[in-house]
């Protein structure tokens, strides 16, 4: 079978394979020399045909071969897996503290809310200033307090040393 070698480390091998180079495909006990493998251990086909963009059929098989030879390698299903797990975890102990604790310091897009599903109305409320915990003043604000006279009108620091 026509095939182009991507990476090889050990017996597997990330190829972009078949008549019209449309799979990516992870193999094992590749045979450079006559052209052939021992199996195929997954494959991921793109184009007219399927549902994968080139990109993500790459991507996919890249996931599954690092799985195989990089023993430091967490798939991203299982990345996906943990912080969903995760997430239901912080929402059982406090629905509206997750949600501000995913807006404030998780800093999720609505893509990211949407794809560990979250009540979306509830997200973006979450998102909103927070009255508890108004923002530092700043300059920009008009604020010449003593933490910042420098910003006041007419001053510099110079008028301080």
């Amino acid at each position: 079978m026509k095939y182009t070698l991507i990476e090889e480390s050990g017996q597997y091998a990330l190829i972009l394979r078949g008549e019209s180079m449309t799979q990516y495909a992870v193999v094992s006990g590749l045979d450079k020399k006559i052209g052939s493998w021992d199996w195929t251990c997954c494959y991921y086909d793109f184009g007219t045909f399927s549902e994968l963009t080139k990109a993500e059929a790459l991507f996919r098989a890249l996931d599954y071969y690092l799985m195989r030879t990089n023993e430091k390698h967490i798939p991203w299903a299982r990345m996906s897996e943990i912080a969903t797990l995760l997430k239901d975890g912080l929402i059982e102990d406090g629905e509206e503290e997750a949600y501000r604790y995913m807006a404030d310091v998780a800093e999720l897009s609505d893509t990211e809310a949407e794809y560990f599903g979250l009540d979306m109305e509830q997200y973006r409320e979450a998102t909103g200033d927070d009255t508890d915990d108004p923002p530092a003043p700043s300059s920009a604000d008009g604020d010449y307090s003593p933490a910042h006279p420098c910003d006041a009108p007419g001053m510099s620091a110079s008028d301080f040393v």
